[in-house]
């Protein structure tokens, strides 16, 4: 029986065997294409592969990159740190320059101390940009000949010019005997009367508004930082010291381009710088009206103050 069943069993493997073996040698015809294609995409698969490990090395690389770009943020979070601190160091410096109200408050306070016991030298440079203009030769001629018949040596400009201040005018405060009206002021200025106020390391700008006929009285931001102009009362007493043969029956000075530099060291004041330019018209009569016109720029500086 057992012979019998071994006998079955190696029949049946025997033709498993036979079977397998058919299949091992079939005809096999090759198709270049598909060989083409199966190096292509074998290929394609090693690009595939390459280019992945490519990747990966550029995400690497890209890693590195992301850790330098961390670094270089690193360096630029230290450079803000210190420019932070450097801003910071500038900010305080900027910090200790007044606001305009700020500023207002001491100039007023530091002129008024000047103004009664400073020292300071003084410079005035004032001239004309248009000459007097009386409109005809005849009107220059007849006033001139009232004038140089007092003073030949003067003429219409140089008389006008005297009150209009016209010349330079220099000094050094308290020794030298300057006009009041060139020396420094008490100034009573208000926060609202700087124009384009800038202030930058202790030195401080700005302007003053147009003024036409200003008065001595601060009723104008001009007057409310300077007694350097003229009013018509001064024209008409100036004319009459000169001469009584000339009338002035009006005048009228447009002030403009008003422009203030002042510095401050240590919490005080060291100089003032100021110019302006104005245009004047003048209703004169000499046996008949003449009406002349000038014009004129003036720059002033108290330099070297003490206090």
């Amino acid at each position: 029986m057992k012979k019998l069943l071994a006998l079955l069993m190696a029949l049946v493997l025997t033709l498993s065997l036979a079977a397998c073996g058919g299949n091992e040698t079939p005809e096999t015809t090759t198709n270049p294409d598909e060989v083409t294609d199966a190096v292509d995409a074998t290929t394609a698969g090693d690009v595939a592969d390459d280019t992945t490990a490519a990747e990966g090395e550029t995400t690497a690389a890209e890693g590195d990159t992301t850790a330098a770009e961390g670094d270089t943020t690193a360096a630029d979070a230290t450079t803000d740190a210190n420019a932070t601190t450097v801003a910071g160091e500038t900010t305080a410096a900027a910090s200790s320059d007044m606001t305009a109200a700020e500023f207002a408050a001491f100039f007023n306070a530091e002129t008024a101390k000047i103004a009664k016991s400073g020292k300071y030298s003084y410079n005035r440079v004032c001239a004309y940009t248009k000459n007097i203009d009386l409109g005809s030769s005849l009107a220059t001629n007849a006033i001139n000949g009232v004038i140089t018949a007092i003073d030949k040596n003067s003429n219409l400009d140089t008389v006008v010019g005297d009150f209009l201040g016209i010349g330079t005018k220099k000094g050094t405060l308290p020794k030298d005997d300057v006009d009041s009206d060139y020396k420094v002021k008490a100034t009573s200025l208000k926060p609202a009367d700087l124009g384009s106020f800038k202030a930058s390391n202790g030195t401080y700008t700005f302007t003053l508004a147009n003024a036409t006929n200003p008065k001595k009285t601060g009723a104008t931001p001009f007057s409310r930082f300077t007694n350097d102009f003229i009013t018509h009362e001064e024209v008409v007493d100036g004319i009459a010291g000169f001469t009584t043969a000339i009338k002035v029956n009006s005048t009228t000075v447009n002030y403009k381009k008003i422009n203030v530099t002042v510095t401050v060291a240590d919490g005080k004041i060291t100089s003032i710088k100021y110019s302006y330019e104005f245009d004047a018209q003048l209703s004169l009569k000499v046996g008949f009206a003449i009406t002349g016109t000038g014009a004129a720029k003036t720059n002033g500086a108290f330099t070297g103050i003490s206090y």
